[in-house]
């Protein structure tokens, strides 16, 4: 008797059907991985901090450095005072925005995982796909989506120039176990 904890084997998913795959591929919806459109909807309702900031700064810029110079009266020197004030200020809010732009960034590779799932997707047209993406197909293996933009490419590139034919023939012959049984198959099956 051993020691060991029954462990349940490792059970791979079985290889999907060339027919799922290219319905999945149909079905994806390249706006959603769009990051300006995916920034807005984590913005929500402080989308005005972006809409805002070049007014309120040039305004603010202009006041500090009227009421700078009618109280010094040095009006370039409270300019540049004014300037470095707002400068300041600006960073901290360009912080704040691309905190908002990391989100949307998380987000995005989230909904990207999403749609690969526990079987995949772009990974199995890999021989379908130009040279260029190996990289992508490499970290999707691997759970990483980072290449967003490349995705997104990918993705076009497939629902619009893949031939679905010569997809589902290929798929077949690398993944017998998934090729529709034939009838003449069954009949010379059960004669035997």
């Amino acid at each position: 008797m051993s020691d060991a904890p029954n462990t349940p084997p490792s059970t791979k998913p079985a290889k999907p059907f060339a027919e799922d795959l290219l319905k999945r591929l149909d079905e994806v919806d390249i706006d959603s991985f769009n990051l300006k459109q995916v920034e807005e909807e984590v913005m929500g309702e402080k989308v005005w901090i972006k809409v805002l900031t070049i007014p309120v700064t040039m305004l603010s810029l202009v006041i500090l450095t009227f009421l700078g110079g009618w109280i010094s009266g040095y009006i370039f020197i409270s300019f540049l005072l004014s300037a470095l004030l707002i400068f300041i200020i600006g960073k901290m809010f360009e912080g704040y925005e691309n905190q908002f732009k990391w989100e949307a960034r998380q987000e995005v590779e989230r909904r990207i995982l999403e749609t690969e799932g526990e079987q995949g997707l772009v990974i199995h047209f890999k021989p379908f796909l130009p040279t260029r993406f190996r990289h992508l197909v490499q970290c999707l293996r691997k759970g990483n989506s980072r290449y967003i933009d490349q995705y997104i490419q990918a993705i076009n590139l497939l629902q619009k120039k893949l031939d679905k034919e010569k997809f589902t023939k290929a798929w077949h012959l690398a993944h017998p176990e998934t090729a529709p049984v034939k009838p003449e198959d069954t009949d010379n099956n059960s004669e035997s």
